[in-house]
Formats: C-alpha cells, structure tokens, sequence
C-alpha cells in the first residue's frame, strides 16, 4: 500500500512543479526539452542493454499516433492551460481518464458499457460541473466558449488525447513491444516536434529571471549567478525533477505495480492524486481551493466508485 501512496503522490507532484516551471519558460518548449530529454535517455538506456529498437513497417503508424496522441498533444495542451489553470484543478479533471476511456472504447472499440458504469460515467460527468462553472480570472483571459473557458477545453482535450494514447499503448503491446522501447521513441519524436512547434509559436526560447530573486526565497542564486542564471538554474531544476520524477520513477512503478495490482484498481486508486496536489499547491505555491473543487472532487469519486465497483467484485 506504500508503494501504491508514493505512486500518486508522485503523479500529484508533476501537476504542482510543471505549474511551477511555466513561471520561467514558455510550455511548449518547456513540454519539448523535457521529452527530448526524456527520450534519449531511455534510449539511451536500451542500448546499453542491448535492446534494439526496431519496429515493423507495419507497426510505424501505431508508433506515430502514440507519438502524437500521448506525448505531443496530451502534454502541449495540458501545459498550455497550466498556465492559467491551478495544478489541483488540472489534477483533478485528469481524473475523467478512466471515464475517457471507457467513452473511446464503447465508440471506437465496440466495447460493452454496463448500466452500472454508465451511471458512474453519467454522475462522474456531472460532478466536474461545480469545478468547471467556478472559472479563476487568469482562465477567462485566455477566452471562453460558452460557459466553458479555453483552458478548460485544452485540459479536457488533454485527457482525451492521453486516454487514446493509453489504448494505443495497451495494442502496441500486445504485438509485442516493451514499453520502454515505445516510450524512448515515441518521448523522443515527440520532443523534436514539440521543439519545432515552439520556434514557430514561440520564437527563440527564453528564461524569465525568478521575481522571488528581490525577496528571500532564492537570495544565494542570484548573488551567485545574477538574475537570469538563477532563472536557468531554476528551469533546469523543474526540467530534470519532472523527468526523474514522472518519466523515470513514476511510470516505471506504475508498471512494477500492475504486476501486483490490477489495472482497475490502480485505476480506483488514482482518484487520492487531486488531494496530494492540494497539498502540493498549499505548501509549494501557496494556493488553496474552494468549496467547488471539493463538491467536484466528491461527486467524481463517487462516480468512479460506482464505476469500477462492478469491475472490483468481479476480481474478487
């Protein structure tokens, strides 16, 4: 069970530090180094093992929406709304994935959706209504549809986009392939196009120097590498803390654990990851949520518990 807390604390904590880094770089380019990196370091790791990372012809159009889907537009649009959504918010509208999925797999897949899970789906939905209708000035800055902000959407876009690439991941494995493998190529494309993305949005990247360097936060930083160094320094401590924390550790375990759990239940789990990002955002951001998260953060468990209830007796 320890192993099962320090997973989603972990996963809760890239929510709280991703939000933190966007004070110091544009997200795409942040979203571009970091799955560069990401990617030629597991790749690196392959071939030290001596794995080596080929794929059938057939198999390159799998490899290339898993590419697109879990690691371009899922991280591009998440970071994108970072930057005007709170971590805890965006945690726990990531909560939906599970709902997500069994949405894709009923449509694309033809899978049977339950009464039961139909109605946890249905309550699961109408429970994310108090946190999406309660807006913070910073989401509606960036525009609106309707009653919905952009950020809003781009974050429900997001878990769509990591929902599919979960089933897409879940069918290369199936023909065979380790994750690892499909993780270093599929991180490293999309860090090249998410770089590329960047120079045409973005322009040449920059580093915003940390405003905390004129209080008492981070004084020794910019006495020792002025403003902008601190800035960099700063960047790169976010940059490498989200790679060893969720590109290393977190998915690693995840996998270690479906060995010992299900995938249901790791699933049912999951929805303790919101809390720690609370924690996370009062401690490290010093941002605390109101009565609408938690109205949503309620009706949303409950919605997975009806959800996955029938799944969690089956396994018994």
């Amino acid at each position: 069970m320890f192993l099962i807390l320090l997973l989603f604390m972990l996963f809760a904590s890239t929510f709280t530090i991703g939000k933190a880094a966007l004070l110091y770089t544009e997200p795409v380019f942040f979203i571009g180094t970091r799955m560069l990196i990401a990617g030629a370091l597991l790749i690196f790791y392959q071939v030290i093992r001596g794995n080596k990372l080929r794929f059938a012809l057939k198999d390159l159009g799998l490899i290339a929406q898993i590419c697109f889907f879990q690691y371009y537009m899922a991280f591009l649009l998440e970071f994108w709304a970072l930057q005007y959504v709170s971590a805890s918010k965006t945690c726990l509208l990531f909560n939906l994935a599970p709902f997500v999925t069994a949405l894709i797999s009923f449509f694309l897949l033809g899978e049977y959706l339950t009464k039961r899970k139909f109605l946890g789906l249905v309550i699961g939905f109408v429970g994310l209504m108090p946190i999406l209708q309660e807006s913070a000035p910073s989401e509606q800055l960036a525009g609106s549809v309707s009653w919905l902000s952009l950020p809003e959407l781009a974050l429900l876009g997001s878990v769509f986009c990591a929902s599919y690439g979960w089933i897409l991941i879940q069918k290369i494995q199936d023909r065979g392939y380790s994750v690892l493998s499909v993780n270093a190529v599929t991180m490293a494309g999309a860090g090249v196009a998410s770089l590329l993305t960047s120079f045409v949005l973005e322009g040449m990247p920059h580093i915003t120097p940390p405003a905390e360097c004129h209080s008492q936060m981070v004084p020794w930083l910019c006495q020792a590498f002025g403003d902008y160094g601190a800035g960099v320094a700063i960047f790169l401590l976010y940059l490498f803390a989200l790679i060893l924390i969720a590109n290393v550790a977190a998915f690693n375990l995840y996998g270690y654990l479906l060995s010992i759990y299900s995938a249901t239940f790791l699933a049912f789990a999951g929805f303790i990851t919101p809390l720690f990002t609370v924690l996370f955002d009062w401690l490290w951001l010093g941002q605390t949520v109101g009565k609408e998260f938690w109205i949503s953060m309620i009706m949303v468990s409950v919605g997975l518990f009806i959800f996955y209830i029938q799944e969690l007796q089956a396994k018994k």
